[in-house]
């Protein structure tokens, strides 16, 4: 028989540096409301490879990596279980990634949303917490083509990769706008290469009511989408969490999405709120959003909550210690510069970046119960990760003081439905 779970989770990890000495008090506080649930997830966004490897083509816009001696400062909150899908799991191409993999497992500690091939990487993990099978999966909607995670075939072994949710995007315009745009290809030669493919077998015409220009995908036919998720990628994910369901008491997803409704960063896109109100549709008992650094709105559906994101957890982005060439190149500077230099380029002296925008700094761990199918505690603790401090605290969490906890109220209120309005109540916040 199924019994109670209660759950707290993270946004991002994004850990690359020790902790302190002067940050025990702050982050004792913090291990005793993590270590008060069964269930303790956060999402790990970074690599565990030592500067052992090369760094990728492509990163997730900075080549994260972290020493493993440093490890034991997060593992200490807690944790187990750490999310691996995100951008920036292949910044270290597949060795990093597989040294992350081979890491965690050597410390036995749960993980899932990366793997040797896509078997590996889209299993969930299993964990039994107070007598109850519980599955957790990790997804990644913002990777690159070439993160995706392979099947083997009895030809080939399986490419390693993350967890992946593709998406696409479509823009309505009207006919006359259409055919602006279609005038326009034809005097440009924009689409020459596409219609050299299509002519040869390579690539599809475009549907009616659609066309391609530039690699741009506008439509003039109604009630369509800006954003919808990849048929395939959907049906493959939802297959296997039924699976999960089956066999399991409780199942969980996160979901790492940078993507937005082209209209404000804080709204998730309708490829995201389609997928995750599937995972609810088919047994998932609560979905925890992150990627865009930033505090989204929560939606409970069918009873069941959608973090859209907790934005971040730690953010030590301007502590990375390493930086591979290619970073230097972008910026046109010297390829032999340090890390802390090459940083200061790109935020001009740390005049722009998401370390100078509070809203980045602010976030919540939820404190959720679950009895069987239903929700029957609900509440979540402020948090702040020491925006205002320049020494080596900032961009570690703490409990936010009644100042920053009002700020976070009125960001959630202001995101959120209207089936979902918050007030804070004796340190936490709380549905009104």
């Amino acid at each position: 028989m199924t019994k109670k779970l209660t759950v707290t989770a993270t946004g991002d990890s994004l850990f690359v540096a020790k902790f302190p000495s002067y940050y025990d008090c702050q982050k004792t506080e913090l291990q005793n409301f993590i270590n008060s649930h069964h269930l303790k997830i956060t999402n790990l966004e970074t690599n565990l490879s030592d500067f052992g490897h090369f760094g990728n083509a492509y990163s997730g816009g900075t080549w994260i990596n972290t020493k493993k001696e440093y490890f034991d400062d997060l593992s200490s909150l807690g944790f187990n279980f750490y999310g691996t899908a995100n951008n920036h799991c292949m910044d270290y191409s597949f060795y990093g990634l597989l040294s992350t993999i081979n890491y965690l497992d050597s410390l036995n500690l749960a993980h899932a949303g990366t793997g040797k091939d896509l078997y590996d990487a889209e299993k969930p993990a299993i964990l039994t917490l107070n007598d109850n099978k519980v599955a957790i999966f990790a997804v990644d909607a913002s990777c690159e083509t070439a993160s995706m995670a392979g099947y083997p075939t009895k030809d080939f072994e399986g490419r390693p990769g993350v967890n992946y949710l593709r998406y696409s995007t479509t823009f309505s315009i009207d006919n006359q706008e259409m055919q602006a745009l279609k005038d326009l290809a034809k005097k440009t030669h924009v689409n020459f290469d596409k219609e050299l493919y299509v002519s040869t077998g390579y690539a599809t015409p475009d549907p009616d009511g659609v066309f391609n220009f530039g690699g741009i995908t506008f439509t003039s036919n109604d009630g369509v989408p800006v954003t919808k998720c990849n048929k395939k990628d959907k049906e493959r994910l939802i297959s296997l969490i039924k699976k999960a369901k089956s066999e399991c008491d409780y199942v969980f997803v996160l979901i790492h999405c940078h993507a937005n409704d082209l209209v404000n960063h804080a709204n998730p896109p309708a490829f995201l709120e389609e997928f995750c109100k599937a995972c609810i549709d088919n047994g998932v008992s609560a979905i925890f959003g992150g990627g865009c650094h930033q505090l989204r709105k929560i939606e409970f559906y069918k009873n069941k909550p959608i973090f859209y994101s907790l934005g971040d957890f730690i953010y030590q982005g301007p502590q990375v210690e390493k930086l591979p060439a290619d970073f230097m190149l972008k910026y046109n500077a010297d390829i032999n510069i340090s890390a802390k230099e090459a940083l200061n380029i790109r935020s001009q002296n740390g005049k722009i970046g998401l370390h100078t925008c509070i809203d980045n700094y602010l976030s919540v761990l939820p404190s959720l119960t679950f009895d069987g199918e239903n929700l029957v505690e609900f509440k979540l603790l402020p948090i702040e990760l020491n925006f205002d401090s320049k020494d080596l605290l900032n961009g570690l969490p703490k409990i936010a003081k009644e100042t920053d906890a009002l700020k976070i109220l009125k960001v959630l209120n202001d995101l959120s439905t209207t089936n979902s309005k918050f007030k804070l109540e004796n340190g936490f916040i709380v549905l009104e």
